[in-house]
């Protein structure tokens, strides 16, 4: 099994690169947002709606780690501790993984994305002023792993995208 991640803080541009790369090559998508946003109309609380999500993810890759699949795996991963266990569980399940780093290096220009939440949220999109997504955050800038991509979504789809399948 391979596992083609991407992670990144909110609103960098996870899931429109995730949707992206699904679209031009054929690959299914496992999404947070889609497990999260579909336990929000039986669970409030956000730490069990996100343990559940989490745990979904690796009760889905247990289920196909013997098979041949690939699957694109839309989570943030944005806290090392996090990232290590998908790292850690990869590799005790000799399974590859091509981990992508989402950022956005123009702050203005991600202000501009992010804030259109406020619009119409969705029940994963706690945070919809980028301010408030700032002082959530320690930093604003992951920096990559070892042998991890790093893209900044500020480039052209088209380019990102060929670095994305040369990497994947």
């Amino acid at each position: 099994m391979k596992i083609i991640l991407f992670r990144g803080l909110p609103g960098s541009g996870k899931t429109t690169m995730s949707d992206f790369v699904s679209k031009e090559t054929g690959v299914p998508i496992l999404r947070k947002d889609d497990i999260y946003d579909l336990l929000s109309d039986f669970i409030e609380d956000h730490k069990i709606k996100n343990e559940i999500s989490y745990g979904s993810l690796y009760s889905i890759l247990e289920t196909n780690k013997q098979t041949n699949s690939v699957f694109i795996v839309d989570y943030p991963f944005n806290k090392i501790e996090h990232f290590s266990i998908i790292k850690d569980w990869c590799k005790e399940n000799n399974v590859e993984l091509k981990s992508i780093l989402v950022t956005c290096s123009d702050e203005v220009v991600w202000a501009e994305r992010f804030n259109t939440r406020a619009e119409s949220p969705k029940p994963n999109q706690l945070l919809t002023n980028f301010e408030e997504l700032k002082k959530h955050y320690d930093t604003m800038q992951i920096k990559p792993e070892n042998g991890e991509l790093s893209i900044d979504t500020l480039n052209s789809e088209e380019s990102l995208l060929n670095m994305i399948k040369s990497f994947i």
